[in-house]
């Protein structure tokens, strides 16, 4: 345990001068679960203002289970996971484990033969789940470990815990950002080694998928490819970024190489923030803060 705690770092942590943990029954919990990132949200419901945020990165891989371990080890240091009681507790899962239904063919007794198409399925380590997208007319299937759920549940006992893919906490959030236009909008997000591409065009989902990359090419190659199949021009459309890059970093660098009109994102509008987060960059922790329009 003592190496496993030496791979994550908190890497981030606001709270504001008036949140009181101990009324975590009047807040929701939101909290974003990879293995190689932990991260966690409260938001105050009277107030309808994100008010605490502690974020915990490992510097090197950590499987799924040593995530989990680290996770319970963190009960024991987090002010916000000592508290038991909250009035919604949110989970978004980061995997490339999901496949996207259309409403009107979805069978919940397939869940498990939609997945197979897709991602190779497991299921002595993991639970299949669903969230119905009903503005987008789809419903998201996806996996959760098996472990993650019997601690959530363990943990916050007198909490209903809901899970949702990171892509649907994503979509949800791009569809609440996003204005009317009959041309198609790429909506990117950037982690670890990941890129998540998203694809609106009006109110219709055109296109999603997660991408795991290891180089600049790949990252590049994964961006033109959707545009150039959305009939998109990268000398003219507008591509959107949100996640881990920094203005100055190499990825942001190609993506200005290659797209002409790259555009940081902003945080969600529709709900407030402490002033304490004033702090962070504005294209960060999207995922998590769209979690709250997972309802």
């Amino acid at each position: 345990m003592d190496s496993l705690a030496a791979a994550y770092k908190q890497s981030q942590r606001v709270v504001d001068d008036a949140f009181d943990v101990s009324a975590s029954a009047h807040a929701h919990l939101y909290f974003c679960f990879g293995a190689h990132r932990l991260r966690l949200g409260v938001l105050d419901t009277e107030r309808n203002k994100f008010v605490a945020l502690e974020d915990y990165e490992s510097n090197r891989p950590v499987s799924v289970d040593g995530a989990i371990q680290y996770l319970r080890s963190l009960t024991e240091h987090s002010p916000i996971l000592q508290q038991r009681q909250w009035q919604t507790v949110r989970i978004a899962i980061k995997s490339q484990q999901f496949t996207l239904i259309p409403e009107t063919l979805f069978e919940v007794n397939a869940r498990e033969e939609y997945l197979q198409l897709n991602a190779e399925l497991d299921l002595a380590t993991e639970l299949v789940h669903q969230y119905a997208h009903p503005r987008l007319e789809l419903i998201n299937v996806f996996t959760v470990p098996t472990k993650l759920q019997a601690w959530a549940e363990g943990h916050f006992e007198t909490t209903e815990v809901e899970f949702v893919h990171q892509t649907s906490s994503l979509m949800e959030g791009f569809l609440h950002m996003a204005e009317r236009n009959p041309r198609p909008q790429l909506y990117v997000y950037v982690d670890k080694n990941y890129v998540t591409l998203v694809v609106l065009q009006d109110t219709r989902l055109e296109f999603c998928n997660s991408f795991y990359f290891t180089s600049q090419e790949d990252f590049i190659y994964y961006i033109l490819f959707v545009l150039q199949e959305k009939k998109m021009n990268p000398d003219q459309d507008h591509v959107f970024v949100w996640g881990e890059l920094m203005v100055h970093s190499e990825l942001f660098d190609v993506l200005r190489k290659y797209i002409r009109h790259v555009q940081l994102g902003k945080k969600p509008t529709g709900v407030g923030y402490s002033y304490r987060f004033d702090a962070l960059f504005e294209h960060r922790n999207f995922d998590m803060y769209s979690l709250h329009f997972c309802e």
